[in-house]
């Protein structure tokens, strides 16, 4: 059967001092180790969440303000459009009404200008006539 002497005695007391020296060398140190970068990975995933959730809020403020700047810059848009359009039209209209002022202006003076010639070749027939009487009678 089992025998227990002195060396197992002996064994297990130089294990028992192992595991404590062991214990106070490294292993307490590896578990501080480990337990501080457990807490600062914890802080900086908390610290990570938060300003995700910042960013995120702030990127939706500036998609809105984007969004308002679009529709307000689609207004300016219209607006500058509908005057343009305004603009076009009454200067469309102004050149009608000047093309159709002086197309009048000088159909009157071409009618002048044939009045006056019918008149100058009224007297010259008048005159030619006179003569060719004379001539002949």
């Amino acid at each position: 059967m089992l025998e227990l002497n002195s060396s197992f005695l002996w064994i297990f007391f130089l294990v028992w001092i192992l595991y404590f020296v062991l214990n106070r060398i490294f292993f307490k140190p590896v578990g501080d180790v480990i337990t501080s970068r457990e807490a600062k990975i914890a802080a900086d995933t908390g610290r990570q969440e938060s300003l995700v959730a910042e960013i995120e809020g702030q990127t939706r403020a500036l998609e809105s303000q984007l969004d308002q700047a679009r529709r307000d810059a689609q207004l300016i848009k219209e607006e500058w459009l509908k005057n343009g359009e305004e603009l076009r039209s009454r200067t469309v209209a102004e050149a009608r009404e000047k093309s159709a002022r002086v197309f009048g202006e000088t159909i009157a003076q071409l009618e002048g200008d044939i009045a006056s010639a019918e008149q100058a070749l009224e007297k010259q027939v008048a005159t030619f006539s006179e003569r060719i009487k004379q001539a002949y009678l």
